[in-house]
């Protein structure tokens, strides 16, 4: 029985009940009077002998033979977006899961909150996390604007998600307009240099396809200042700016905020026909006000913390492993100088097969032991800083029954360490930690 859908061989025979939580990549059969729960997708041919039962939470690929039992289909879909990516899991410096279907429950729960349209924010390849797969997700489920980060991120996105709006945040460097068009993107104008070249090739060219004007309304310091933007309105009015959009520099701080949310609304007016846009994932738990007509859900979606000081509301989506290189004891006084690390006792520690090189983070402090792992259901300290391929654990204290061995998978994000957690540790944020995890690991895409 290929119940897993890390076997991508083999045919799934069903003899009794059976649940399988993600999606199954192998054709099945269902023998008489069994069942079958299926929480992702079968990707594979389905056989349904006499008096069986089927349940798929997403939806089938491949053909059905029905020979008289019952087939539910709930079409969410989620899992056709499951796959691999990266080296052979045999051969990676780790193990790198994307929970689909949570990221798919974390885009709900936002659009719940939301009183506009909400976006989706992919750039930097999804926060590392794989432009296709998360496209291929989000737009299953029901998102139609995406912002990413340069053109081509935007080819990728069209290449998956064809009927869908697409804003590239970083505009256009000189000559690139034609681009633009070719592939129905929008650029985000962030200077009066790049409006004027924009500007010049929607006259030449006729072009409707639109554009985004990025307003600093606060203090990013980044983007046409709010008397550019004012002072455009009038040309830019006939040269079909789509959007309107500014950053919410510190929800935190309400006379800035306010301000900022008085400056959208003239501009919106000034551009009259363009829609206007706040709030990131941030600014979506600020209420209403802050929503105006599209809202832009970035690292929120992967599980960050979009409300630092308070109880996440976002699930889990990444967990990340490595597995265990070597187990050595260390006497009282030495050193590991490649880690930075020098035993004050007698202690045990394992090598584990990642480093800065998968982009892995150095804490801000590598004598307070923040950083950790998981060994069986034990948290050990990281020591020291990674070097650029290993990361060294005390796992002195594990019981003898608990001891970690050669090839052992130890946790290093999931099971109770959050982005967040590593992002503090290291005194980075939660997005800069997901971005920056390398292109090493065997990836897997599932739907639970």
């Amino acid at each position: 029985m290929l119940s897993s859908p890390n076997l991508e061989t083999g045919t799934l025979v069903v003899n009794k009940t059976m649940d399988v939580p993600g999606s199954v990549f192998n054709d099945a059969i269902v023998q008489p009077n069994c069942s079958l729960h299926i929480g992702g997708d079968l990707l594979g041919n389905l056989t349904i002998e006499a008096g069986a039962k089927v349940i798929v939470e997403g939806s089938i690929d491949g053909k059905i033979l029905n020979k008289g039992g019952s087939l539910i289909v709930n079409n969410r879909g989620i899992g056709a977006c499951a796959g691999r990516d990266g080296p052979p899991e045999s051969e990676a410096t780790g193990v790198l899961r994307i929970n689909l279907s949570t990221l798919a429950l974390n885009w709900d729960a936002l659009v719940r909150r939301s009183t506009a349209e909400c976006a989706g924010v992919v750039r930097s390849n999804a926060y590392g996390c794989g432009i296709e797969p998360v496209i291929g997700t989000l737009n299953r489920i029901g998102c139609r604007t995406f912002f990413v980060s340069n053109i081509p991120e935007a080819k990728r996105v069209r290449a998956v998600a064809p009927q869908t709006t697409i804003y590239v945040l970083n505009g256009f460097y000189s000559g690139t307009a034609p681009v633009f068009a070719e592939i129905n993107a929008r650029p985000v104008i962030n200077s009066t240099i790049e409006f004027a070249e924009w500007d010049m090739f929607v006259a030449s060219h006729n072009w409707a396809g639109g554009c985004a004007l990025n307003v600093d309304t606060g203090k990013s310091r980044f983007g046409l200042s709010f008397e550019e933007a004012a002072a455009l309105a009038a040309t830019a009015r006939s040269h079909n700016v789509k959007l309107v959009m500014s950053r919410l520099d510190d929800p935190d701080n309400k006379g800035l905020t306010g301000q900022q949310i008085a400056r959208l609304h003239e501009l919106r007016r000034l551009f009259d026909g363009a829609s206007a846009s706040l709030a990131g994932s941030a600014g979506i738990f600020l209420g209403p006000r802050t929503h105006f007509d599209l809202v832009r859900a970035g690292s929120a979606l992967f599980g960050v913390n979009p409300t630092p000081g308070s109880a996440n509301p976002m699930l889990p989506v990444l967990e990340l492993k490595a597995r265990v290189l070597q187990v050595r004891e260390l006497a009282a006084g030495e050193a590991m100088e490649d880690f930075g690390f020098i035993a004050k006792r007698r202690a045990r520690v394992a090598l584990l097969s990642i480093g800065c090189a998968d982009g892995y983070p150095p804490p801000a402090f590598a004598v307070d032991h923040k950083l950790q792992a998981i060994v069986g259901d034990r948290r050990c300290s990281i020591l020291g800083r990674p070097s650029l391929d290993l990361l060294l654990i005390d796992v002195t204290n594990l019981s003898e029954l608990a001891r970690t061995c050669q090839g052992e998978w130890v946790t290093l994000i999931g099971r109770g360490i959050g982005i967040d957690d590593v992002a503090a540790a290291t005194r980075t944020a939660g997005r800069e930690v997901m971005t920056c995890l390398g292109n090493r690991f065997h990836r897997i895409y599932h739907a639970d």
